[in-house]
């Protein structure tokens, strides 16, 4: 009998216990709109168990044979753990559910630039999150309780499990989110990924396209009629917030017709080492379709004067990418006639077709092609 009452304390403080590394268990209690957005999100899928991508790219890395996974600063920060190197990589329940917690963004203080990798700075202030509210910039909020008519009336306002530090710039100029979404060296020192952001130059930053405000309350607590939408995943399907940023036109001429395609992104389009982004076009002419050439943008990295894995590459072979604030011209030589009807798709790999087969990967969802946006034209 006592022994079975010693197996079930242990089984309850083991239960316990990962039920208090789960930062965001507390979050959704007052934020169930934002929980549920999230689980669809691209920062809840981020590590090796659940984005198939980076799974396949980590069984391929020579790291993987040392055990030495070095991504976990931004593919898995909420596994503390794993940060502080006090265990390995593993399947658990932070890594399935919340690889990167509401906790990980919210409290970012600010980011150290360097040249390998930028580096999140947290705060050690406890229960004070960083959020962004332009008619509430500059000030904190904590939570209070007054009473009043001689205590018949209890007016609350903030939040009882955390005050909100409004005033850091970094969340409104999308700064906070550069510590992971800026730039990348491999080993060899060699610069496998650049964003190209360009913030300064725009009204828009990261949080404004990624993050538009939509319908629905921010909190229980404080009732609202629009939040910060939470969701992103631009792979699984293509909101029209993201999507207008990339402006498609057909322009005829006497020796057939161009297309240009803006850029008007704060960033390089899709400059990722494994991404292949591209402009297809058809002519719908008397009931009949011809495809045209397909014109592709992308940065190619390698050795060699070849392609490689971004852990090998060490040269730029070629780079069409599409750069923030770019206007890209395409010209064809097919002469257009009255009725002619002009198909026009841009879009993208996640991963480039030929990259994905040497990876080994057969999730396809991460090697179709996804149409961004697509226009027709009636001549």
């Amino acid at each position: 009998m006592f022994k079975s009452w010693i197996t079930f304390l242990l089984l309850l403080a083991a239960t316990i216990q990962t039920h208090a590394v789960l930062e965001n268990t507390t979050c959704k209690q007052c934020h169930p709109v934002i929980y549920q957005e999230y689980q669809n999100s691209m920062h809840s899928r981020s590590s090796i168990y659940k984005d198939s991508i980076h799974k396949a790219v980590w069984d391929m890395h020579p790291a993987k044979v040392q055990g030495n996974y070095t991504c976990a600063k931004c593919h898995t920060p909420s596994d503390h753990s794993l940060m502080t190197g006090k265990s390995t990589l593993a399947d658990n329940d932070i890594q399935q559910t919340e690889p990167i917690s509401c906790q990980q963004c919210h409290k970012i203080k600010s980011v150290e630039k360097h040249t390998k990798s930028n580096k999140n700075i947290l705060s050690t202030k406890a229960n004070t999150f960083f959020s962004a509210d332009k008619t509430l910039k500059g000030t904190k909020v904590e939570f209070k309780e007054e009473n009043s008519f001689f205590g018949m009336v209890t007016t609350k306002s903030g939040s009882p499990h955390h005050d909100i530090d409004y005033s850091n710039e970094a969340y409104y100029n999308g700064d906070s989110c550069m510590g992971c979404h800026s730039h990348k060296q491999n080993a060899k020192g060699f610069l496998v990924c650049d964003m190209e952001v360009k913030q300064a130059d725009s009204q828009e930053t990261c949080v404004s396209c990624h993050m538009p405000k939509v319908k629905g309350s921010l909190a229980n607590q404080k009732e609202s009629a629009t939040h910060a939408f939470h969701g992103h995943n631009l792979h699984g399907s293509i909101p029209i917030s993201l999507s207008k940023y990339v402006k498609l036109s057909v322009k005829q001429n006497t020796n057939g017709f161009e297309i240009k395609i803006k850029n008007e992104a704060t960033h390089t389009l899709f400059p990722q080492p494994l991404r292949l982004s591209q402009l297809r076009v058809s002519i719908e002419r008397e009931g009949k379709t011809q495809e045209l050439k397909t014109e592709s943008f992308a940065k190619v990295i390698g050795t060699n004067g070849q392609a490689s894995m971004p852990w090998l590459a060490d040269a730029i072979i070629s780079d069409t990418s599409i750069k923030a604030h770019e206007t890209r011209v395409v010209n064809y030589d097919t002469v257009l006639k009255k009725g002619d009807i002009v198909i026009v798709k841009f879009g993208y790999y996640m991963v480039n077709p030929k990259a994905a087969s040497k990876l080994n990967m057969t999730d396809k969802s991460a090697t179709k092609f996804i149409i961004l946006t697509q226009d027709r034209v009636s001549i």
